[in-house]
């Protein structure tokens, strides 16, 4: 019998890539592999790189680098780097990265024990190229029993056609595909019946989901009513939405599917239409807002994240003031914010050589935009208190082991005491929330566990 090998995976980036190194420890354990703890116990280490931002891609080098001495105390150790920097980069990466063997974009992920073997000549090589949409199978799940969390992720699109000016995703994940609506719903059964009880949706821009052909053209409406209809599946919830994309009937989906949870993450990324332009994002402000009032309108107890990127080349203090403005009008639950971060290959370079915002600016902006947001975030945290609300239980709480965590259906997490006796993962529980922090909330057991409780009760 051969000795058993282990690979330890350390992830930076996006929902898709959390996806991705679920189905690469799934593609590798086939070929004899276990997780490692640490990165002391691997034979193979994979650094699963994001290229959104240029602070990720740092990351992933430095990371890189911080295994230099591992590498040299134990040169059996393979070290390789995927994900979209390495589907990018490919042989520069290597170049700057000495301690990597070896390179693979997501596309890869099925050849990865072919990879290894190729390995074996000494030679360090990158697998990224071309990626073809054309010839594009999607690597279905394979949990075994014990994999499966309360919470789920399933991929149903890759890619993005709407080659906005500061992003390299049409580069590093190619052309829009959508995953056959079978496949999905199928995966989404599986992952129910090993325990999931919460499925989220993931692409890039999972409003252009085109693989149905409804009569009306809207296949995601159609695809949430699907996997909503699967046996087990309590909530169900999607990322990312592009809004140029987001429909009337896709907002309606939270009034019309119980299963939809009532959260929706919208980035904006700027609040000045005269900004949006210039990042080629298709909508201005107006159009955003009279979208984000529909789905409000559908569902009034929504609750909304967005993206803001600050101090892209040539916003004006005016512009930022916009951006400003639609954080108070719109009162966000939570954002994710960031200094614009110059991508390679990418329009707004042209935008950056002629018209950069200093970095001085660009910092102070982002500060007072997580100024104003947090107080927000507090606010609407604190709309919960009183009140009982119906959280699925995830596990036990980061903060505490005499704690259980788990969320709201509009995402918001809560921490409370474990009820002495009861096993609640995977379960809705009545919690009555009595104090808001920053980010979180916390509760106490307010009764018995069931199946589905109201959604939020006074």
């Amino acid at each position: 019998m051969e000795p058993t090998k282990r690979v330890y995976i350390q992830n930076f980036g996006c929902q898709m890539n959390d996806y991705d190194v679920d189905r690469m420890i799934e593609v590798l354990r086939k070929d004899g592999f276990e997780a490692a703890t640490s990165v002391e116990d691997a034979d193979l280490i994979v650094l699963n790189s994001c290229a959104i931002r240029e602070k990720s891609e740092h990351k992933v080098q430095s990371a890189a680098g911080r295994l230099r001495e591992l590498k040299a105390r134990r040169p059996g150790v393979t070290l390789a780097i995927g994900g979209c920097v390495a589907q990018q980069e490919g042989d520069r990466l290597l170049r700057r990265v000495p301690t990597a063997d070896f390179t693979f974009g997501p596309d890869q992920i099925p050849a990865l024990p072919a990879l290894l073997a190729k390995m074996r000549d000494g030679r360090r090589f990158a697998a990224t190229g071309v990626i073809d949409v054309e010839d594009y199978q999607f690597l279905d799940a394979d949990p075994q029993p014990g994999d499966v969390k309360v919470t789920a992720l399933v991929t149903i699109q890759k890619g993005c056609d709407n080659h906005c000016a500061y992003c390299v995703v049409p580069q590093t994940r190619g052309r829009e595909v959508s995953r056959p609506a079978g496949e999905v719903v199928a995966e989404v059964a599986r992952f129910v019946a090993l325990g999931a009880r919460e499925v989220t949706l993931v692409g890039q821009n999972v409003n252009s989901y085109h693989a149905i052909g409804t009569p009306d053209g809207d296949d995601f409406a159609e695809l949430l009513r699907l996997v909503g209809a699967v046996p087990g599946l309590l909530r169900l919830r999607y990322i990312t939405s592009h809004p140029k994309d987001f429909t009337h009937k896709v907002a309606e989906a939270f009034r019309q599917l119980p299963s939809v949870m009532p959260f929706l993450h919208l980035p904006v990324q700027a609040g000045s239409s005269r900004t949006l332009k210039r990042m080629v994002r298709g909508y201005t402000r107006e159009e955003y807002l009279e979208k984000l009032d529909y789905a409000r309108a559908q569902c009034p107890d929504l609750s909304l994240s967005t993206d803001i990127i600050v101090g892209y080349p040539g916003e004006t203090d005016a512009e930022f003031a916009e951006t400003l403005s639609l954080l108070e009008r719109v009162e966000y639950d939570n954002i994710y914010s960031f200094t614009y971060s110059e991508r390679p290959d990418t329009p707004a370079l042209k935008l950056l050589q002629r018209d950069d915002v200093p970095a001085d600016v660009k910092d102070a902006r982002l500060l007072q935009v997580q100024t104003v947001q947090r107080q927000i975030t507090q606010r609407r945290l604190e709309r919960f208190v009183g009140r009982v609300g119906e959280v699925l239980v995830e596990g036990e709480s980061r903060h505490a082991s005499h704690q259980l965590c788990g969320r709201l259906p509009g995402n918001e997490m809560v921490n409370f005491d474990r009820p002495p006796g009861l096993d609640l993962v995977g379960q809705l529980a009545p919690v009555r929330i009595t104090a808001a922090g920053t980010y979180t909330l916390t509760g106490a057991y307010a009764g018995a566990a069931r199946t589905r409780l109201p959604v939020v009760s006074a």
